[in-house]
């Protein structure tokens, strides 16, 4: 094996690896991939009209769906010969999923906004409160342009639910006595009502919107005056059609509670493609490390420099992905991303071809009994490093799945057309900077780096560097300086990463890696679905700020407890019973267990 790994050719002028080269292909089409869906997912998701808090219960219940795949694919895969052929099924299930992106449509128009039709002694306002999802962008071009809005529906009472004032419009033609003395006189529930008002009259208050009226009309007739007296009843009406597309989007609410959202065919489209997406792209994962890890034998340290080529795939995808979307958008009022899809499906087509060069070692039918599997969980060191992988794995969930949406809403407060129109172009860079600055040097020196610090210290130094990124996203103002934040990732994401997968190498019995790294990833599939949860319905709640201030002294909290922990009850000692203490195997030495079983020979 070592002859085969160690066989190499020069190409360029450098010494290539020709063994090794289809295993760093693959980790740079599959994340070049997978990296610019995950990481827009939550924008492309909004942008067809869901809330963050539905986009955060989605997520969490596609990872209790897609959960027990990773331990059963390793099982399975430790038991029958299929690897290759489950890997190139799942590349091309995966592709398929990409395709369909394309295809999900977007939310109907639920509701339209309930806008407060009132005046005082010199003029009528307009005021309409948007839903949290719904921010307006006052174009810095549209001084001057009146703009026209038609009411239906009007009535004195405010109607606190979207279903009353949908029955409230059924019923309206059959109310024609119905009249009241509102805002601008004599009304009824029939009335239509037309307002006009100019843009550069708007008033904002957080996501209040009142608008000067510069002319009512009422059945196509216009009123004496916009201005009444004090005493008259505000008016409440249903804002159904505006001229323009900005305010259009604040008049327009598409606001669902769980029991109508259940039963729309677009959101279990939604989620279908979502969780099939998933669950190929995770067997795809729990395949492709193992395979990388028996490729390369007792040369575990070396990991590093192939995982690198992943992130590598995911940076430069993100960045030109992210540019190719703004080109695309240009002069559109929403956000194209075909761009995204498109390059997906290219590259898995690559991909296919990539397998099928892999020199994939099936592995035997294992005789290692379960319970010398499951007896691992009762070492202390173990449970810790479990519990560690949990937490680990839920802050970065937090800081990926919300990052970008958190710049939407930064772009939006500063109310920068310029800042808007690249915004894309913006997240694609700071992908491109977690990868290439952050991820690959630390995937490439953190053997190394394990090798000098242990990794009960890089687990600590982990988990500060994440309380110090999420706390930095909270102190910012511009959404450019996530750019500079992002450069953390190569801590909290890549030395984290590489530890695990150090564990598992050591701490696996003979023909038994696919089924721990499958617990592993089962694991980080749990601390998945507690982020998307938890952070779904906090960013719902209390916004940007205050969420990623809420995890970072989470995980400042939690690098305390380990710092503390360590010292109570020293872990370096127990990890070194196992093994554990470097990423780095000397060929020559045999390692076995308690049970003086053969694990490293």
């Amino acid at each position: 094996m070592i002859n085969r790994i160690n066989r190499s050719t020069k190409m360029f002028g450098f010494h290539v690896n020709k063994t090794l080269l289809p295993i760093k292909a693959n980790y740079f089409l599959v994340f070049g991939c997978i990296g610019p869906i995950l990481g827009f997912l939550p924008t492309y998701v909004r942008q067809l009209g869901y809330s963050v808090t539905t986009y955060g219960v989605i997520m969490t219940f596609m990872t209790f769906i897609t959960m027990p795949l990773c331990p059963a694919v390793g099982m399975i895969v430790d038991k029958f010969r299929v690897k290759k052929l489950l890997f190139l099924t799942t590349l091309f299930g995966m592709g398929l999923m990409v395709v369909l992106f394309m295809l999900v449509p977007k939310l109907p128009v639920d509701t339209a906004a309930v806008a407060e039709l009132t005046c005082d002694r010199k003029t009528g306002k307009l005021a309409v409160r948007a839903g949290k999802e719904t921010t307006i962008f006052a174009e810095n071009d549209t001084d001057g342009v009146l703009v026209t809005c038609e009411l239906q529906s009007c009535r004195l009472t405010e109607p606190y639910d979207h279903d009353v004032l949908n029955n409230q419009r059924t019923q309206s033609a059959n109310d024609s006595n119905d009249s009241w003395f509102g805002s601008i006189g004599l009304l009824s529930s029939s009335d239509r009502i037309n307002v006009a008002f100019k843009l550069e009259d708007v008033e904002q208050v957080s996501n209040l919107y009142v608008f000067h009226l510069s002319s009512v009309l009422v059945n196509g007739t216009e009123t004496s005056s916009t201005s009444c007296s004090p005493q008259n009843s505000p008016t409440y009406c249903s804002c159904v059609n505006c001229s323009h597309e900005t305010v259009m989007r604040v008049a327009t609410n598409m606001v669902y509670g769980w029991h109508k959202i259940l039963g729309l065919y677009q959101f279990w489209i939604l989620c279908s493609v979502i969780i099939m997406f998933n669950v190929f792209m995770l067997i795809t994962s729990a395949l492709q490390n193992p395979i990388c890890l028996e490729t390369l034998d007792d040369k575990s340290e070396d990991y590093g420099k192939q995982r690198c080529w992943a992130s590598i795939g995911w940076g430069l995808f993100s960045i030109l992905v992210g540019l190719l979307v703004d080109v695309f958008s240009t002069g559109k009022k929403e956000k194209n991303y075909s761009p995204i899809f498109c390059s997906g499906v290219i590259l898995t087509i690559f991909n296919l071809y990539v397998v099928t060069k892999i020199k994939v070692t099936e592995t035997r039918k294992s005789k290692v009994k379960r319970k010398k599997i499951y007896g691992l969980f009762t070492r202390f060191c173990v449970i810790f490093f479990y519990v560690w992988a949990l937490l680990n794995s839920l802050f970065h969930t937090i800081s990926t799945s919300f990052t970008f949406w958190y710049m939407e809403e930064l772009t939006l407060s500063n109310n920068d057309r310029n800042q808007l129109m690249w915004l894309k172009t913006l997240q694609g860079l700071a992908q491109a900077v977690q990868c290439f600055c952050g991820e690959i040097p630390f995937f490439f020196w953190s053997g190394w780096i394990i090798k000098r610090l242990g990794h009960v210290n890089c687990m600590t130094l982990a988990l500060g560097a994440m309380a110090l990124r999420l706390y930095l996203y909270t102190v910012i103002w511009n959404p450019g300086w996530i750019v500079l934040i992002e450069l953390l990732n190569g801590v909290t994401h890549s030395l984290a990463f590489a530890v695990k997968m150090s564990y598992a190498k050591k701490i696996a019995l003979p023909d038994t890696l696919n089924t721990v790294i499958g617990y592993i990833m089962l694991i980080d599939m749990f601390g998945d679905s507690l982020a998307t949860l938890l952070g779904g319905y906090i960013f719902g709640w209390y916004g940007g700020v205050w969420s990623f201030r809420f995890f970072a002294f989470g995980a400042a909290l939690m690098c305390f407890l380990t710092i503390l922990t360590n010292n109570v009850y020293p872990m370096t000692e127990d990890i070194e019973k196992l093994n554990f203490i470097s990423v780095t195997i000397d060929p020559q030495k045999t390692i076995t267990n308690d049970d003086g079983v053969v694990i490293i020979n």
